[in-house]
């Protein structure tokens, strides 16, 4: 099966690899002997991830800054291709989000989200994306929420962006498979991270999560990164401009 996933000493892009499900997709694939690019806002987290992950001397590469900056995602990915030479994943995870009436939400509230979930995105597909022409060979993975296929009350802006995320998706999977790039979507429903103690202390809302879940739980971070997984090996090469909805159920209704 380990050949089959084929993972050992491929150079992958994380981003938002601080916390939550990239912090577990970072774990995942160097369980699998990848080579790992990450960024994220906060050095303290990258710096316990590092020393948890405990990788040979050259397996790691990481940087801290604003993903929703084009300077900092040019630089960064310079980086990457001058250490390693090549980029053979790409996992655009970082993102924000918060809960708001649509009507009290302002322009520059709505505008942050867009630029963090979908500018970032656009930004490491594009610097990301040239290498993988070159290269002939990429996987893109690009994380959306079940959000972003069905909508949720007072999660307007982060569901425009997820959405977003999709459509864009699916266009760069067209566009790309004449040169041998695989470009999905994964679309998480609710997760057991960081902001999760917060979230149940809001009890009717936590209870209709439960309740609208047809596994009647949440998932965990692990249950995303073993789907990046999957979609970043050899197994998913016929696998391309898909939606995979990681949510227990949530999106069967």
């Amino acid at each position: 099966m380990s050949d089959l996933i084929g993972l050992a000493g491929k150079v992958c892009v994380i981003t938002g690899a601080g916390k939550g499900i990239g912090y577990e997709c970072a774990k995942s694939f160097a369980s699998q002997g990848a080579r790992l690019a990450l960024i994220s806002r906060t050095e303290s987290d990258l710096v316990k991830l590092e020393q948890e992950l405990e990788l040979p001397v050259g397996d790691i590469l990481w940087m801290t800054g604003d993903v929703s900056d084009s300077n900092t995602v040019k630089e960064f990915t310079d980086s990457v291709v001058v250490k390693y030479g090549r980029i053979d994943v790409l996992i655009n995870n970082a993102g924000i989000r918060f809960r708001k009436g649509f009507l009290d939400i302002s322009f520059a509230e709505w505008q942050n989200v867009m630029d963090v979930n979908v500018g970032s995105t656009f930004m490491f597909c594009q610097e990301v994306g040239r290498q993988m022409i070159k290269q002939k060979n990429g996987k893109i993975i690009n994380m959306a929420s079940v959000v972003g296929t069905l909508g949720l009350s007072e999660l307007a802006a982060y569901a425009a962006s997820k959405g977003a995320v999709i459509s864009m998706t699916k266009s760069l999977a067209i566009e790309w498979a004449e040169h041998n790039i695989n470009v999905n979507v994964l679309a998480p429903g609710f997760c057991e991270t960081s902001y999760t103690e917060n979230f149940k202390k809001k009890s009717e809302l936590y209870k209709f999560t439960l309740d609208r879940t047809p596994m009647g739980k949440w998932g965990e971070p692990a249950d995303v990164a073993n789907t990046c997984i999957f979609l970043a090996s050899d197994m998913s090469k016929y696998i391309t401009g898909e939606v995979i909805s990681v949510d227990g159920g949530w999106s069967a209704w």
